[in-house]
């Protein structure tokens, strides 16, 4: 008979006996538990299948370990967003040795191995200990021979192996001072090129200066003289716009007092020919 039953997410088919491993539970090593959550029942009666669970159905197992299972690798991933995350994950696991199947008017238990009696077990175990300490004794000699060979082939390698290293050693150490007077003299060099170019990069920044003040020098007197040629153009421009305003001025001044003569001129002889009227009517009349 077999049971279903389910735990961390997970369905296990179990009898009693089986060891499984399932994700951890509760509990030290030795401890009983009852796992209730159980899905279906497989007897010679029938078949029993839970709606979800089987009514009254439990499964007794005894914790026979904790421990945690293999690494696994976790990679994630997003493309175009520069994400690349990877993770290491051991999942913590629980070794289970199912005791019991029971419910509701059945039960099975794990069937119990039978031990051979302790005399027994001690006389055959004394028996091969025997037989084996006789089958060595003849080949002992042999055995010795052959171990003193391999130790004095073994010493000699080793022999070899500690000149080799020592070798190693020295020529180590020997290009470690190479190495470190190298590095020595690259600082050197790195210092003197270091200071070369600070020398070089400062006479070009006083050439620079030097070249930025004579333009600066050159730039200000140019538009010193622009400005002098300026204000004598507006000066001479000033002056030659007041002496055409004094000519129009005075010709204007003129042209009004020949117009006041003229008019003054036209006054008087139309006075002149009026007197001269009334005298011919004066005469007239006293005629």
């Amino acid at each position: 008979m077999y049971a279903v039953i389910r735990t961390g997410g997970k369905q296990y088919r179990v009898s009693p006996g089986d060891i499984l491993e399932v994700e951890k539970l509760a509990g030290d090593v030795g401890d009983s538990i009852v796992l209730e959550d159980v899905l279906m029942v497989a007897r010679e009666e029938g078949i029993d299948i839970g709606q979800p669970n089987v009514a009254g159905a439990s499964v007794t197992a005894r914790i026979t370990g904790q421990h945690r299972g293999e690494k696994i690798l976790v990679f994630r991933y997003r493309p175009k967003k520069r994400v690349r995350v990877r993770r290491g994950h051991r999942q913590y696991l629980t070794r289970l040795q199912i005791h019991k199947i029971s419910g509701d008017g059945f039960e099975y238990v794990e069937e119990e191995k039978e031990e051979a009696p302790p005399e027994e077990v001690v006389e055959a175990a004394v028996a091969e200990v025997g037989a084996a300490a006789v089958a060595e004794t003849d080949s002992v000699a042999e055995v010795e021979e052959t171990v003193e060979a391999e130790v004095e082939e073994e010493t000699d390698i080793i022999d070899k192996a500690v000149d080799a290293v020592e070798e190693t050693v020295a020529k180590a150490g020997d290009a470690v001072e190479a190495v470190s007077d190298a590095a020595s003299e690259a600082v050197d060099a790195v210092g003197d090129v270091a200071g070369d170019a600070v020398e070089a990069v400062s006479d070009i920044a006083s050439d620079a200066a030097e070249a930025v003040s004579d333009k600066a020098g050159d730039a200000v007197e140019a538009v010193s003289d622009l400005a002098e040629d300026a204000a004598e153009a507006v000066s001479d421009a000033a002056s030659d716009a007041v002496e055409a305003v004094g000519d129009l001025a005075e010709d204007a001044v003129d042209a009004v007092t020949k117009n006041l003569r003229g008019l003054v001129g036209r006054g008087k002889k139309d006075d002149d020919d009026a007197d001269a009227d009334d005298a011919e009517d004066n005469e007239k009349k006293e005629e």
